[in-house]
């Protein structure tokens, strides 16, 4: 399992305390999908962030509850492979990213030719708030083991990319490596993960891991997941 420190200047992470925050997501996660199984939707709010409780709030209403609890434990594997976990410098957000099996409907068995079970990945986004930690953005996709990535974060000169940086790319900040004329910022894009160079300039502590982010970039000439950001800003 990689465990992920991002912004250490000033500030001192343990294994010992990596080890509590996986323990306290792990509490957390497995507190939601208890929820779901019983069908009890206040336990399952009480799991989210302040801005997740209002979505569901506004989305789930009372009559379409029971399609909810259905559809959700269809795709939240109760077993689980933690991959990483992610704290930010700030301690106010985090995420972790776990591996496990789903049971797939015999109806779509047969019409896809799927086995009785696949591999699934989730990435939860935590905030904490008031001192505890609340489940923010989920998003499913494959295993993240089997992503696209860049070749590796050397990201060269600007020359070795476009010449207009006409491409906006953005995404949740899954990693962040900081280098001697600026930062790169390691983002999700669907099932792929893009390497942005952000010149120094151009950088602010709110770029945080977790954060979703928007840049106005040019790509690598040979590897396409490479980006030269010329803007970035923080999704509101």
């Amino acid at each position: 399992m990689r465990l992920i420190l991002t912004g250490l200047t000033g500030v001192l992470f343990t294994m010992a305390a990596f080890g509590q925050t996986e323990a306290t997501f792990r509490k957390t996660y497995d507190a939601l999908v208890a929820g779901l199984k019983a069908k009890n939707f206040q336990a399952v709010m009480d799991q989210r962030s302040v801005a997740s409780r209002k979505e569901l709030a506004e989305s789930v209403p009372p009559s379409q509850r029971a399609a909810f609890f259905a559809s959700a434990l269809e795709v939240m594997p109760s077993t689980y492979e933690v991959r990483s976990v992610t704290l930010s410098e700030d301690g106010k957000k985090g995420s972790m990213v776990l591996v496990g099996m789903v049971p797939v409907p015999l109806e779509v068995q047969k019409e896809e030719k799927l086995p009785p079970e696949q591999k699934i990945g989730v990435t939860l986004e935590f905030a904490n708030e008031a001192g505890v930690w609340k489940i923010g953005e989920i998003v499913f996709g494959g295993d993240p083991g089997d992503r696209a990535r860049p070749k590796d974060l050397n990201m060269g000169q600007r020359g070795d990319y476009g010449d207009a940086a006409n491409t906006q790319v953005g995404g949740p900040i899954l990693r962040i490596e900081k280098q001697a004329a600026g930062v790169v910022y390691v983002i999700r894009v669907v099932d792929e993960e893009d390497a942005v160079f952000v010149p120094a300039a151009q950088v602010s502590p709110d770029f945080v891991t977790g954060a979703v982010m928007s840049f106005r970039a040019a790509k690598h000439e040979k590897d396409p997941l490479k980006y030269w950001a010329e803007s970035a800003e923080l999704n509101k």
